[in-house]
């Protein structure tokens, strides 16, 4: 207001823009000193496209009020209250849109997750940005009209004023917004079943169709039954095409979210039952049992211990053969068990969130189990077990007892350290660069050339000296470029201090390559050396089948070709069919027709694999562990090809066994459901 003429008005301004962003750019230039910074010119080009548009379009509409406007005082109030308001506008569209991401003018661009670790500047805040350029032009030129009375810069001000307007309504097209109906286009298909309105690829065959319907369908009244709550409105499930169609619509990649409050889950498509869809679905209906705008644990401040705790508890997920509460027995026995204080609050994103999501799940389920369920949803409405008449220090020990004595099977502290060796993305290193060096290494592996393969893995232990992928990779790059020597070094190394899991899984990519260069014998002695150390049943599984292939003359090459693949290079779809049918025109036994069924399932063609499979039981298979897994699939297919009571059969058969307890448990309910909504469709409410 002070300044002689407009220019000068709009070089004080940025002046200011530029000295109130300075000091947070010194700040985390200085921080450098302290914490490793492997990519500090993004981090720079982050703070430019971030805050350095900000401040410099808030003060330039400073400076456009303070032309326009007599009074001062009225020219910095608005010149408050715009910015104020775009913030207001960034939080209206995070709450009213699919969107986990928020491009606004002021406030720059919240990419909506934690987890997405693999971030970098994207081209959708650049052409954001320019957009912003047109608003800085637009109030330029508007202080310019005001101060100097002229009305060419008064129309220029309108002319950049109307074209930014209009390429911000299309926000949805140009990948700055998101709205139910955009992604609608994008998918092409809506599905309405009985409690969930599934929206999805419109490519998808009808069976396929129907059986997301009823898994989502089931997933709802089972958690409903759990919490017991009754959700009023139909849940809306959004399946993505890829991770990248996901992050395009939404904003989250790789991490699976919910909206309770928008009564939305947002999945990529993962074969079925979606291995998620249970635990999306139990944050949109235990919204019920939550008040505030989110309808999240805690309300207006929400407690992420007691929003993922719920989730981990109802779904009841098995990893590597262990639940949650004997998840949390491990941790307890090599003290990184987190104390309730902790996990129940903030500082549960502090944790790795393997450690954090198991424990918290164990926790809120012991709960439940032991002071029931409606404790559970009065707590996890506060975000506090103190609204429910409890207390964390009487809390706490009396879990840790329960844990304490939690059965485990065996190898399960190995397997665990594996799992849980990872750190909390708050503790580690540089996790965008290796994350994109991550992906940059599968292109390489996808490309069969170690040599690039082995340089990736040095870039990444440079930063990340304990990354298991890159460890592991690096030993079977070395065995298959024939320098096992230094892989069998690096095996050495490993044994010293690496997750025995890990160690195990290194000594059978060392197999591979044995296998792959032709030396069968040797390779045979590593897999069944394997096959007495502590592993999980898929991993055991299939080592068995790795063995068999080795000493079978007619059948072999494609064993190997299906497994470890051409050079020990994987081959996508339809070869890994064709490599099945070899196998079972070349043994008599079920194995072939077995890895067919199973790969047809990854196909989608369910019909397809329950024949296959038939036939694979009809001829036997060669190992226990093949003819259980065997029995178990049989169970699932037959539930997909509605004959309802030879899968019952099954699983009333398997829920005997312990290695498939749990699965058996929930497929069981399935059933159970499946049969009440027949005698009564009105059930499911």
């Amino acid at each position: 207001a002070r300044a002689g003429s407009a220019s000068e008005g709009l070089v004080a301004a940025a002046r200011a823009a530029a000295l109130t962003w300075l000091p947070a750019v010194a700040l985390l230039a200085l921080n450098q000193l302290r914490v490793r910074q492997c990519t500090p010119g993004t981090g720079l080009a982050f703070m430019l496209l971030g805050p350095g548009f900000g401040v410099l379009l808030a003060a330039f509409v400073g400076a456009a009020f303070a032309a326009a406007l007599r009074r001062p005082r009225w020219a910095m109030l608005l010149g408050v209250l715009a910015p104020m308001a775009g913030l207001g506008t960034a939080l209206h569209d995070f709450w009213a849109t699919p969107a986990i991401f928020v491009f606004q003018h002021f406030a720059g661009w919240f990419p909506g997750t934690l987890y997405d670790e693999g971030l970098a500047v994207p081209g959708t805040l650049i052409t954001f940005r320019g957009i912003t350029l047109l608003y800085l032009v637009a109030a330029a030129s508007a202080a310019t009209a005001f101060r100097g009375r002229k009305p060419s810069w008064g129309a220029l001000a309108l002319l950049a004023l109307g074209l930014a307007l209009r390429l911000d309504a299309a926000g949805p097209s140009l990948g700055h917004a998101s709205s139910v109906e955009a992604i609608d286009e994008a998918l092409g298909r809506v599905e309405r079943g009985e409690e969930c309105v599934v929206h999805l690829p419109r490519e998808l065959r009808p069976d396929v169709r129907a059986r997301l319907v009823a898994d989502c369908d089931f997933r709802v009244r089972h958690a409903e039954a759990l919490l017991g709550v009754d959700r009023r409105a139909p849940v809306h499930a959004f399946f993505y095409r890829s991770v990248e169609e996901k992050r395009r619509w939404m904003g989250a990649a790789s991490t699976y979210i919910a909206k309770p409050w928008r009564g939305e889950v947002h999945l990529q498509l993962r074969g079925w039952p979606h291995p998620v869809l249970a635990h999306e679905i139990v944050h949109v209906v235990a919204g019920e049992a939550a008040h505030g705008p989110f309808r999240v644990a805690g309300g207006w401040w929400p407690n992420p211990g007691f929003v993922e705790g719920i989730a981990v508890a109802v779904e009841w997920p098995e990893r590597d053969g262990m639940n949650p509460h004997q998840q949390a027995r491990t941790l307890l026995e090599s003290n990184r068990l987190p104390p309730l204080e902790r996990l129940l609050s903030l500082g549960f994103l502090g944790e790795s969130s393997r450690v954090a999501y198991a424990s918290a799940g164990s926790f809120v389920r012991w709960l439940g189990e032991t002071r029931g369920w409606d404790v559970v949803r009065r707590a996890h409405d506060a975000g506090d077990v103190s609204a429910a008449g409890l207390d964390l220090g009487t809390l706490e020990p009396a879990w840790r007892a329960f844990v304490a004595d939690v059965p485990l099977p065996g190898g399960a502290r190995e397997l665990a350290e594996l799992r849980f060796h990872r750190p909390s993305i708050f503790a580690r290193t540089c996790p965008h660069l290796v994350a994109q060096l991550r992906s940059a290494l599968q292109g390489d592996l996808r490309a069969g050339d170690d040599a690039a393969a082995l340089a990736t893995c040095e870039e990444i232990l440079a930063i990340e000296p304990a990354d298991l992928f890159a460890l592991r990779t690096e030993v079977a790059a070395l065995a298959r470029a024939g320098r096992l020597g230094e892989a069998e070094g690096r095996l050495e190394a490993l044994a010293e201090g690496a997750p025995i899991a890990l160690v195990t899984q290194a000594r059978e990519a060392v197999a591979d390559a044995l296998w792959v260069a032709g030396r069968n014998a040797e390779a045979r002695a590593r897999y069944e050396a394997l096959l007495a150390e502590t592993q999980t049943e898929d991993a055991a599984r299939n080592r068995e089948v790795k063995v068999l292939g080795t000493r079978d003359p007619d059948a072999g090459d494609a064993i190997r070709d299906l497994l470890v693949g051409p050079g020990g290079r994987q081959e996508s779809a339809p070869l890994p069919l064709h490599h099945a049918w070899r196998i079972a025109e070349a043994r008599p036994d079920g194995l072939g027709p077995y890895l067919l069924a199973r790969q047809l399932w990854l196909a989608g063609r369910l019909d397809l694999a329950r024949d296959a499979l038939a036939d694979a039981e009809r001829r036997g298979l060669p190992t226990e562990r093949l003819r259980r897994e065997a029995f178990r699939l049989a169970g699932v297919l037959s539930f997909a090809a509605g004959d309802h009571e030879m899968s019952r059969a099954r699983f009333e058969a398997a829920v005997e066994d312990p290695v498939v307890r749990r699965e058996a448990e929930d497929w069981l309910a399935r059933l159970d459901d499946a049969s009440r909504h027949a005698a009564d469709p009105g059930a499911s409410r």
